[in-house]
């Protein structure tokens, strides 16, 4: 007899997670290494960018993983017919999202590229990249959208199936156009960029795929009719549910346009150091990932009892995971940096933000797991609202106090973030405890 997804262990959900979301860090550090070979300062200007585009993504994955929430609540309420419906509505909007980003965004590549304070080589690298890849959102909002809906039927290590054949297309196309080979010329941040692109359309192609055969969804006419009902749920869900990444992404942004004026050295060791401080971050994030489907699954059922035992189970793992993988990154930051550059005072700051990052990590982990939960269960204003303006008040105060007001510079930067996530997680516990979010499921 098959066991049911909300009867599975957390660890037999994350674990697909943990290596799938390692390969998608890959892919941006991936990146950085191939454009860093053709000049650090196309890998710094591209790299300023990765907050503007990380915000999009957070966006489109706040939408697709509150869709496949609802998607979880029905299937654990054991409604079938309705979690269909809701997964082909997921997927038009992802569609629709997707699409509707690219029209916004390459009218402005130019203005973007200005407003993240580069100039010279740098923003001429950075508008190249922009242009070239902001043609592929709509694969991107798919390979979203697919990845949150297959993950809610428990069937993660398909997930990880699909990105892996998509990790290695992305780096063959990458040697492929920048080498000059098969007939294409060597085309540097463009051919980075194209590489990327096509990455995603494969990746939607393959998830599509898995969707249908594994899954057997099948989209229907009556599901557009139906959709309806269940369209105000996933708007008051998704929107709130993607307020909160995005403002933490601009947050990103505007830290990093405040690094840019700290000089080219600073903006060069900031990007290297948190493409590897991304590593840290895997496991929380398949821990939270697994948890936020375990969470959602539970509410359906209204097992809520089992829903609370699951956060604190995952709320332990992913700060102590994230502390030991941070610690582990920073005592090889020499090493790891290398790999990036020769820079002794790039390495060196580097290596400073990356002991900065073992602060930070455990309580990211936690914020990530606790509001991954309260969105799970429906309850995704209080992080959106309460959260965001922590982050502004709070969080930004201490980042510039410490940079500025103690002349710490980078290093006050990332212990700014680092405070923002300890407010934040401590603010949206309390709201967990208190118990309301066992009135917000759609079920």
């Amino acid at each position: 007899m098959q066991v049911q997804v909300k009867d599975r262990s957390l660890l037999s959900l994350s674990w697909p997670l943990f290596i799938t979301f390692g390969i998608a860090t890959c892919q941006p550090m991936m990146d950085s290494w191939f454009l860093s070979r053709t000049s650090e300062s196309a890998a710094a200007g591209v790299g300023a960018l990765m907050p503007v585009l990380g915000a999009l993504f957070m966006a489109i994955n706040a939408f697709a993983q509150a869709g496949a929430s609802i998607a979880s609540q029905f299937i654990g309420a054991e409604r079938p017919r309705q979690a269909g419906t809701t997964q082909t509505m997921v997927l038009l909007g992802s569609l629709l999202l997707g699409v509707a980003i690219t029209l916004v965004i390459i009218p402005l590549n130019n203005q973007i590229v200005s407003w993240m304070g580069l100039t010279g080589e740098a923003a001429h690298h950075a508008r190249d990249f922009l242009h070239i890849v902001s043609i592929g959102f709509a694969f991107r909002a798919l390979q979203s959208c697919l990845t949150s809906l297959i993950a809610t039927h428990g069937l993660t290590v398909w997930n990880l199936l699909g990105n892996f054949i998509t990790i290695i297309s992305n780096a063959i196309m990458n040697v492929i156009f920048l080498n000059g080979y098969l007939g294409f010329p060597q085309m540097g941040v463009k051919g980075v960029a194209l590489a990327t692109m096509l990455s995603w359309l494969i990746a939607a192609s393959i998830l599509f795929l898995i969707l249908r055969i594994k899954v057997h969804h099948k989209i229907r006419r009556t599901d557009f009719k139906r959709s309806r009902v269940i369209l105000p749920d996933w708007i008051r869900i998704g929107f709130p549910a993607a307020v909160e990444p995005v403002s933490f992404q601009i947050f990103q942004v505007v830290l990093t346009a405040i690094v840019v004026h700290l000089g080219i050295i600073a903006m060069t060791a900031r990007i290297f150091s948190a493409n590897f401080a991304m590593l840290a971050v895997i496991l929380s994030v398949g821990l939270s990932s697994g948890n936020q489907i375990l969470v959602a699954h539970l509410v359906g059922a209204h097992d809520f009892d089992k829903a609370n035992r699951r956060l604190h189970q995952s709320l332990i793992a992913g700060s102590a995971s994230g502390l030991i993988v941070a610690i582990i990154v920073a005592l090889f930051g020499t090493q790891l940096l290398s790999f990036y550059t020769s820079d002794p005072e790039v390495i060196r700051l580097g290596k400073l933000c990356l002991w900065c990052d073992v602060i930070l990590q455990p309580f990211k982990a936690a914020n990530m797991v606790i509001t991954s939960a309260l969105r799970a269960s429906g309850d995704s204003k209080f992080p959106a609202i309460v959260g965001s303006a922590m982050m502004w008040t709070c969080g930004l105060g201490t980042a510039l106090l410490l940079a500025f007001g103690l002349d710490l510079g980078l290093v006050g930067i990332w212990l700014g973030m680092a405070a923002d996530e300890f407010y934040r997680s401590i603010v949206n516990y309390i709201r967990w405890r208190g118990g309301k979010w066992k009135q917000y499921g759609v079920v």
